[in-house]
């Protein structure tokens, strides 16, 4: 039987496989004081079946069998391309998905602008899975509506966070040909109730509801990516991971579940089938390709069908060959980097808890800098005129001869 409790919260990632294959229906992911969710055993209903510890994906051996491919891609559309986190490539995906009869399943927002898993069947619905989120998705019964699907021979492409699509795949219990996976390099997952106590303060502070959520922007290119909140009053906001009090408090590893600072899945070799992610120099694998400051996306197959889907998939994607181990290097170390633990943590979190507003707390723990403030003031004008992109060469070049 699982038993999660305040002394053991690293060993669960709240990815559903437990409480979606109980068969007594015994089992509920319950909110803790943080945000997160966690498995609860009703243990006068249950029968000790033992499957709930058996799906746990926390529990077992990641392997992969087969050869690993890695890429560079950016889709062909520019529209898209503004619009996607980095070069679009899990929309070409998806795309290609739906029009081949796929169901797709991903993280979106919902009418209050919390994220949950959700699936679309057409490409206007899935357009809601464009961009990161950084807040832990809620999962509902999404596990159990794919194996519906499924056994019903339905196509489904699944993405998510690694520990995720682990979860799917383990619940599953067995290789399905109709389903594909896809994963991203995953830092880590801040809390959904930080996420809310931040939306609820800018409801207050703009008196006005929340119209539109971006938490990468290329407002100022690629490489200099801001959050952006646009509100239904007609004001806005743009700030970045130093001047942004709930990027901050992702960023600086304050606000991420517990398991996060012991990830399971920080590994190269996954569960899923695909796996997407930043590319941040396209000059460094295609050296006489202008960087524009609009993004490429990393691409690393992990299957055979995972290789084939991508390939069908890439006719409406720029593609070049990739080293797998410099990807990960430069581009994706958060694919097998651990997070640090911060004691900062608990002090955020108990103030969080005692009531005091969330910008309060990030005033006494990770106060922002007046420096940051100015720095962040000044990001229009510096784009506008040219100096950002002049910054930008000049630190990249230092990181170069450093290398």
């Amino acid at each position: 039987m699982i038993n999660i409790d305040n002394n053991n919260k690293k060993d669960c990632c709240g990815c559903t496989a437990c409480s979606s294959v109980c068969p007594k229906n015994c089992i509920t992911m319950t909110e803790d004081n943080e945000g997160f969710f966690y498995p609860v055993v009703d243990e006068n209903s249950c029968i000790n079946c033992g499957l709930c510890e058996k799906v746990c994906p926390v529990k077992k051996e990641i392997s992969q069998d087969s050869i690993q491919q890695a890429f560079v891609s950016r889709i062909n559309d520019n529209e898209i391309l503004m619009n996607s986190t980095s070069g679009g490539a899990f929309t070409a995906l998806s795309r290609f998905a739906i029009n081949n009869g796929y169901t797709v399943y991903g993280g979106a927002y919902n009418e209050c602008f919390d994220v949950v898993h959700d699936s679309a069947k057409t490409n206007e619905e899935a357009v809601k899975f464009r961009g990161s989120k950084y807040v832990q998705s809620y999962m509902g019964d999404t596990f159990k509506n794919i194996k519906k699907q499924l056994d019903n021979g339905d196509k489904v492409l699944f993405s998510g966070t690694p520990c995720q699509c682990a979860g799917l795949v383990s619940y599953l219990r067995k290789p399905y040909d109709n389903l594909v996976t896809v994963d991203f390099v995953c830092r880590a997952v801040p809390s959904p109730k930080v996420w809310k106590l931040y939306r609820d303060y800018l409801t207050k502070k703009y008196k006005s509801n929340i119209k539109s959520v971006k938490f990468r922007s290329k407002t100022y290119g690629y490489h200099c990516s801001s959050m952006k909140i646009d509100m239904e009053n007609g004001k806005s906001q743009k700030k970045g991971l130093n001047t942004d009090m709930f990027l901050k408090s992702f960023f600086f590893n304050i606000s991420c579940r517990p398991s996060c600072y012991d990830c399971h899945f920080k590994t190269v070799d996954r569960m899923s089938d695909i796996t997407v992610f930043d590319c941040w120099s396209i000059t460094r694998f295609v050296p006489n390709k202008k960087d524009d400051d609009k993004g490429y996306s990393s691409v690393i197959t992990h299957s055979e069908k995972g290789a084939k889907f991508f390939k069908q998939a890439s006719t409406c994607l720029e593609v070049f060959d990739a080293d797998l181990d410099t990807l990960i290097k430069y581009d994706g170390k958060y694919a097998i980097k651990l997070i640090d633990y911060t004691p900062k943590r608990e002090e955020y979190f108990r103030l969080v808890n005692e009531g005091l507003p969330i910008d309060e707390v990030t005033k006494r723990v990770i106060p922002i800098k007046a420096k940051n403030k100015l720095m962040g003031k000044t990001k229009g004008f510096l784009h506008a005129t040219g100096l950002m992109s002049l910054a930008q060469k000049a630190k990249k070049q230092m990181h170069r001869s450093k290398v």
